[in-house]
């Protein structure tokens, strides 16, 4: 089906009736296209200012997608209409027929959302199998960040994280503006994890972080933000408070769980890309 949707692609780029292009092919993933027009969808509903990076997450899904079907992993439909009703419920819809109403509004049709959901639910069996079950945190890991913590100050550390000049920038103007950090986080930061948080990282102490984020952080004032440019990008470091360190041993569980797993996904979609056949024409 995808090889016809890549026939089909080709021969409908030019529309010579109108005299402009009405879409082209974007990327192709280990034999699987992306159109222009996926980019810019998936850019509008994630909230992706730059249509690259829009085009590098989806070049991501693909290969995670056909990584899971290589490796035999399968969705019932069950498990997709499951997961269809609790997001039907979660949206705050009646009933199913008021969500294809608004899915008609967006353009979209519930055969539209049930393909995501299969692919996303696809992709997360993959990721809970290779990268989760493998992601381990001892007791002994949480000791030690604890010394570090308990009976000394600790800062609750904020950061929005771009690889673009520019997109930092914008950041600062928008917070110069006087908008809050975590709103601006949410819709800027290139980090997905911190993002959702709005860029929040935790409580942390001095010497937990890379050199330079220490820096600026225990430079400033609680309350203020800083520009800060390491060799991986901008990172706007925003310390909202100071206080005396207290260990929650589930918490930094649950932050050195989170930290090892992005490490590990990392890890594993370096591999996969290294392997894959990846064709970026835009």
């Amino acid at each position: 089906m995808r090889r016809f949707l890549l026939l089909l692609a080709l021969l409908t780029i030019p529309l010579s009736a109108f005299g402009k292009v009405i879409d082209y092919i974007a990327a192709v993933v280990n034999g699987e296209p992306i159109l222009y027009s996926d980019v810019l969808r998936f850019a509008k509903e994630n909230r992706v200012s730059n249509l690259r990076e829009a085009l590098d997450r989806l070049i991501e899904r693909e290969i995670l997608i056909t990584e899971a079907e290589k490796e035999g992993i399968k969705v019932s439909d069950k498990e997709v209409e499951r997961t269809l009703k609790d997001l039907i419920k979660r949206n705050g819809f009646k009933n199913e027929e008021d969500f294809k109403k608004a899915l008609k509004n967006e353009g979209l049709t519930l055969e539209d959302v049930k393909r995501k959901l299969r692919e996303k639910l696809l992709i997360a069996k993959l990721i809970a199998r290779d990268v989760k079950s493998k992601v381990e945190v001892s007791e002994g890991e949480i000791d030690r960040v604890c010394s570090q913590i308990e009976g000394k100050k600790v800062r609750d550390v904020y950061y929005i994280f771009t690889k673009s000049r520019s997109k930092a920038e914008k950041a600062l103007s928008l917070l110069q503006e006087g908008v809050p950090f975590e709103k601006v986080a949410r819709e800027l930061s290139e980090d997905r994890i911190t993002a959702k948080e709005g860029g929040h990282i935790g409580k942390v102490g001095k010497g937990m972080l890379i050199k330079p984020l220490d820096q600026a952080v225990w430079s400033i004032k609680p309350g203020s933000y800083e520009l800060v440019r390491t060799d991986k990008g901008f990172f706007i470091v925003y310390v909202k408070a100071q206080e005396e360190g207290k260990c929650n041993r589930e918490k930094i569980r649950q932050e050195l769980y989170m930290k090892k797993f992005q490490e590990a996904l990392n890890d594993f979609l370096n591999r996969l890309k290294r392997s894959a056949s990846v064709k970026v024409y835009m």
